[in-house]
């Protein structure tokens, strides 16, 4: 399978000091929303202005921020100006400054803090072929390179991505060089089916889970490959294959027993899995104390988590028993974290 972009049949390439603030120059002026608008000021009052601040504020939040957000302020920070609808309103004046402070400053981020994300985005995306990819994102993960910077990028990127696929905008950042390709094509200039900008981009971000996985506690690397998977099957085969006890012996054809060794124990204990899914949770509810995300994208986290912790215990009673002790402690664990006096099943 092949990764490389074309337009009209013909290569195109993009220098790697490609810049978001020039990719934004070619883009009509978007027009904000009351959210967006609300946004703006309240970082900006939160940070009094302050250069630093913002840039932090902006980088803990460049994740939420919509596409037409960004290139609004990318705008803003290039032209030294905004031109805002209500030319009426008094308070005009201030938010024209407003946004031209925060464009600087979330320019800055895009320009310097993640450089190295994008460039490392944008290796990626010109490997040439899924083997090369998946081998530049192993040494990446093993040299410690998938970082906040580049997950950062990639997450924007899966954002924009998504929002060109289904409402068709045109008004999104480029943020990595190399990017914004409209179809991915196979050998020969063929279509490779599936293979558009999206799809390539959620392969990147899965096989980057799936590196850094390897360096994270058991219960950890289980809930976050639990969460990537939307069929219910699949996920119960997951919970029972990790939960489960570990097969010691199996039964040739002619009814012979092949000892396979090993304890039986689980590869995730039930107690490691539990820490994980409070441990979830519990930043959920500080993320969402401090702004980072809204009441309803956290509510659906939760419950998202609180799924897994019911189909869990279906797997750890099939397992080890209703009166278990492993199936009441994760009952008792768990209790306090999603709905206190509450066993997860109910």
């Amino acid at each position: 399978m092949q990764l490389k972009s074309t337009n009209d049949d013909k290569e195109t390439s993009v220098a790697l000091d490609t810049t978001e603030l020039e990719a934004s120059q070619t883009r009509e002026t978007p027009t904000l929303t009351k959210e967006d608008k609300s946004f703006i000021t309240s970082i900006y009052n939160a940070c009094s202005g302050d250069t630093t601040a913002l840039e932090n504020t902006l980088t803990a939040n460049l994740d939420t921020m919509h596409p037409r957000l960004v290139v609004a302020l990318q705008l803003a920070a290039e032209k030294k100006e905004w031109k805002v609808e209500d030319t009426n309103n008094d308070d005009s004046e201030e938010f024209a400054k407003q946004m031209i402070k925060v464009g600087t400053s979330l320019q800055n981020i895009l320009d310097t803090k993640l450089k190295d994300g994008r460039e490392l985005l944008a290796s990626l995306l010109n490997s040439g072929e899924i083997r090369k990819l998946d081998s530049i994102i192993g040494k990446s993960a093993k040299d410690g390179k998938l970082d906040m910077s580049f997950f950062t990028v990639l997450n924007m990127n899966i954002k924009d991505a998504a929002l060109n696929n289904n409402e068709g905008e045109t008004l999104s950042p480029t943020l990595a060089a190399g990017e914004g390709q409209p179809e991915i094509k196979g050998k020969e200039g063929e279509p490779t089916v599936g293979a558009n900008r999206a799809q390539i981009l959620q392969h990147i971000y899965t096989r980057c889970q799936e590196e850094l996985e390897k360096n994270v506690p058991p219960g950890i690397g289980l809930l976050n490959k639990l969460l990537r998977t939307d069929i219910p099957s699949i996920r119960t085969n997951q919970l029972s294959h990790y939960l489960g006890p570990q097969t010691t012996s199996i039964t040739s054809p002619d009814g012979k027993t092949i000892e396979l060794g090993g304890s039986g124990k689980p590869l995730v204990s039930h107690t490691e899995f539990t820490d994980a899914l409070s441990n979830a949770v519990d930043q959920i509810r500080t993320l969402e104390a401090a702004g980072g995300t809204d009441r309803l994208s956290a509510t659906n986290l939760v419950e998202n988590i609180r799924t897994i912790a019911k189909d869990a215990r279906v797997v750890l009673v099939e397992s080890f028993g209703e009166g278990s002790d492993i199936v009441n402690e994760f009952q008792r664990d768990l209790q306090p974290v999603f709905r206190p006096g509450s066993k997860v099943g109910s």
